[in-house]
């Protein structure tokens, strides 16, 4: 099977002046060829190995998703080394520990705000030589903790090794004279001496104990998914698609690659915020997508429903009514039925839903959903307007890809057939197995770990619990490892999260919840000592216990204490929100996630409505707000 590295210079000699890689400019959509895309890869792989990286090697990537970073990636695979994503949003601590953990020898970022959380690993002993950026100056919104209101390269620079920073267009620069003094020959060496066994990218993903590992996924891992999921999408090289997912993880960086396979070209827009306008002048044949993105779009119609003129208000009542009843109807037996269910459907798609597929394009054929479950009515809502949603359930380990919806197979909870070339197999206590070429080498320097989720067969135990259908198709029913997985597709430790939380003094307990949510909340228990602790402290006239956990001074400081706890993590893990409760039980042993997964399955449903009027709020990105707080 042909490595993604060889795949793409058959690309670039099979269509080298057609659109590969696409993003918007102040002067308009600028659409990179599949020629030029091959030849910035070369003359950044030539770069790399001028700077010393040797083959094994690895190359960080801190940036959100352009052009740019997928040049990089190909151009890594070219030169030998192994690409290393880090999420734009990790913080600096985050961001050290993988560099220092992978080794990471070369640091692409986007701009010196992004440097600037890895500045610490090009110090003496540091495990980075040089850091690249795509752009060389971050403008900032508002001026940050220094009263800045720009960033340069410049000044990220002193104190810096000489030469240690660089801006990308002068490291391709570089690369490029390396190629015309005959650094191809070396390239061409590199590309043949690859091997489908060898490393090609180390991902960090976080276990149900809060710890980062290393998936480690070689060559043939990325050939093997890339040519089955271009074998199972119903797309050409003449498709186009809209691409808004961060490549920091597996998902979105598997509908790269397929288009390497494929052909098809590669749009980027600057964050979900920007799709709708982007998606109208792309028009893109399908896209990918997370659970969260496609509820969103559903909820901003109900909104443009409250918000409109009456009679548009009446006519998307009508139409929102007829997705829910038009499946009633087409499963009528009568021609009367069936009758009124095409009756239905024109109405609706000519008052409403075609105006709806303009905006997504006009040409859009289907959506893959993946990273997180996808709300049945959320689906039904998109095939009802005429826009097919097909599942996958995959994971990290597995490449992303593990099984996938074939059309005609699309129905409540189930996630479709194996791909092909995949088993699936389910345990006695009901937990997915799959094994095949998609499952990764194993955890970085980790073969404990390793051994913990993949067998002496080959299985890999995904911690997620399902049954097969009797046609192969596989329903997950839950899930066995004790993690949270967001609205956007995002893994959390729960047990991460709770650990700060649970120092802070007026907290006896707390339990985290998010799961299919789009972020975190959290209910907590509060220690009556330290409480009578504070009230002494703060004038406060002790009160029934009750009283005290709705005073707003408690409820202040409980606060602060929370938005603390938050600073010391990624975005996608901060409490947005929290209720107080007068009890949560009995906490289970750390080495029982199975045990922590059911007590807090258990307490989401015995406070159900207070965490459902939680997540009725709008809540801030890093702190929190409650009613009754101080805002």
């Amino acid at each position: 099977m042909t490595l993604l590295p060889d795949l793409l210079i058959e690309r670039a000699a099979l269509r080298a002046g057609r659109d590969a890689l696409g993003e918007r400019t102040p002067g308009g959509w600028r659409w990179r060829s599949w020629g030029a895309f091959a030849e910035r890869a070369m003359s950044i792989a030539a770069g790399l190995c001028a700077a010393g990286v040797r083959p094994g090697r690895a190359v960080g990537i801190l940036a959100r998703s352009r052009p740019e970073w997928v040049e990089v990636e190909f151009g890594t695979f070219l030169a030998g080394g192994v690409v290393v994503p880090l999420h734009p949003a990790i913080t600096s601590g985050g961001a050290m520990d993988i560099v220092r953990r992978a080794d990471v020898r070369v640091a692409f970022v986007e701009d010196p705000v992004q440097g600037e959380k890895l500045l610490a690993a090009l110090a003496p002993g540091g495990p980075i030589s040089r850091i690249v950026a795509f752009d060389p100056v971050s403008h900032l919104a508002g001026s940050d903790a220094r009263g800045r209101l720009e960033v340069s390269l410049g000044e990220m620079a002193v104190g810096a090794p000489a030469g240690a920073l660089s801006p990308l267009h002068e490291f391709t620069d570089m690369g490029a004279a390396e190629l015309r003094r005959g650094a191809r020959d070396e390239i061409g060496r590199r590309r043949e001496a690859l091997r489908p066994d060898d490393p090609a990218t180390i991902i960090f993903t976080a276990s149900d104990a809060g710890d980062m590992r290393g998936a480690v996924l070689t060559h043939d891992n990325l050939a093997f998914t890339t040519a089955t999921l271009g074998a199972e999408l119903s797309v050409t090289a003449e498709d186009r698609t809209l691409l808004f997912l961060p490549l920091a993880h597996v998902y979105p960086r598997l509908l790269v690659w397929t288009a390497v396979q494929v052909g098809f070209a590669v749009a980027f827009t600057e964050d979900r915020r920007s799709v709708l306008r982007d998606a109208g002048d792309v028009r893109p044949d399908f896209l990918i997508a997370v659970p969260r993105f496609l509820e969103a779009v559903r909820r901003g119609l109900d909104r443009e429903a409250a918000s409109g003129p009456s009679w548009r208000r009446a006519a998307l009542a009508w139409a929102c009514g007829t997705t829910d009843n038009c499946g009633q109807d087409a499963r009528a037996t009568s021609f009367v039925g069936r009758t009124l269910a095409a009756v239905r459907r024109e109405a609706a798609d000519r008052l409403v839903w075609r105006g709806l597929r303009e905006r997504l394009g006009g040409r859009l054929r289907f959506i893959v959903s993946g990273g997180a479950p996808l709300d049945d009515s959320t689906r039904e809502f998109f095939e009802s307007i005429g826009i097919p949603v097909q599942e996958g359930y995959g994971m990290t380990e597995g490449t992303a890809l593990t099984t996938f919806t074939r059309p005609g197979e699309r129905r409540p909870g189930a996630v479709g057939r194996p791909a092909g070339g995949v088993e699936i197999g389910i345990a006695a206590d009901g937990e997915i197995l799959f094994r095949g070429r998609n499952v990764m080498r194993g955890y970085l320097d980790d073969p404990e770990a390793t051994a913990e989720v993949i067998d002496a067969d080959g299985w890999l135990r995904s911690g997620d619990l399902g049954v097969l259908e009797h046609d192969g198709v596989l329903r997950i029913t839950g899930r066995k490892k004790d993690i949270i997985v967001t609205e956007g597709g995002k893994n959390v430790s729960p047990r991460q999260v709770e650990s700060l939380i649970r120092d802070v003094p007026l907290v006896r307990d707390v339990v985290v919840v998010g799961d299919r949510r789009p972020y975190l909340v959290a209910l907590i228990a509060l220690e009556p000592r330290e409480i009578a602790k504070a009230a002494v402290l703060e004038g406060i006239i002790i009160g029934p216990p009750e009283e005290m956990e709705d005073h707003p001074a408690i409820r202040a400081m409980i606060e602060d204490a929370i938005t603390d706890c938050n600073r010391r993590l990624d975005p996608f893990q901060a409490v947005r929100a929290f209720a107080v409760v007068p009890d949560l039980g009995s906490r289970p042993s750390h080495a029982d996630p199975a045990a922590a997964r059911l007590r807090r399955t258990e307490i989401e449903k015995r406070y159900a409505d207070r965490i459902e009027a939680m997540y009725a709020r709008e809540h801030s990105a890093f702190g929190i707000r409650h009613s009754g707080i101080r805002r």
